[in-house]
């Protein structure tokens, strides 16, 4: 599921949730100011049903999913939650996610592959990294036919990667400021309050 992530501080969480659950209800709603215009034009992006080339014959064969820009558009969103550790021990205090599998499939093709997936043909290896069309080219053709993709310092895509670069740090800069705030308050009031751990 393509995500931008904004690492931070589990603890600062944690402790903001048990000791001053005050700063942590306004951090979040911070957070969601920051994030909500990236949301909003990303889902801006999505194209209408009427797509060139991800029709409805094209999509209904197989595995791979049909377009539908409702379901695209819903799929982009945002937490404030904290994540659980990943494999490289970090966590993010935030993210804007697209869940939708072919919300994911028009955010980031081409990323690893520009021309498209190897192509083995119907009767190749089984599995999503080949393509298994008649034709032998429709991975690059497909590829062509959506929006060029778009760099931002979080990775490569038409929807939220766009929307986070055309951003031009605004939203990151809003959100770490929140975090920085509410990380300040909550040290200058722990030197001048006994905190009890919030029921």
């Amino acid at each position: 599921m393509p995500a931008v992530e904004l690492r931070g501080n589990s603890d600062l969480r944690k402790a903001l949730r048990q000791f001053a659950p005050d700063l942590d209800k306004e951090l979040k709603a911070e957070l969601r100011r920051a994030l909500s215009p990236v949301v909003r034009k990303a889902r801006g992006y999505v194209e209408s049903n009427s797509m060139t080339n991800w029709n409805e014959k094209s999509s209904s064969t197989g595995m791979f999913p049909k377009y539908n820009a409702f379901v695209i558009s819903k799929g982009i969103g945002f937490s404030t939650g904290v994540t659980k550790r990943n494999k490289n021990g970090f966590t993010s205090m935030a993210k804007i996610y697209n869940k939708s599998r072919a919300g994911a499939i028009y955010e980031q093709a081409g990323v690893k592959n520009p021309q498209g997936q190897p192509w083995v043909g119907p009767n190749g290896p089984a599995g999503h990294k080949y393509s298994h069309s008649y034709n032998p080219k429709a991975g690059e053709q497909f590829i062509d036919n959506l929006p060029p993709l778009v760099s931002s310092l979080k990775g490569r895509g038409r929807l939220i990667y766009r929307a986070w670069a055309e951003s031009k740090g605004v939203a990151e800069g809003a959100a770490m400021k929140a975090i920085d705030k509410a990380t300040s308050t909550f040290m200058a009031r722990s030197k001048t309050t006994t905190f009890r751990k919030a029921a």
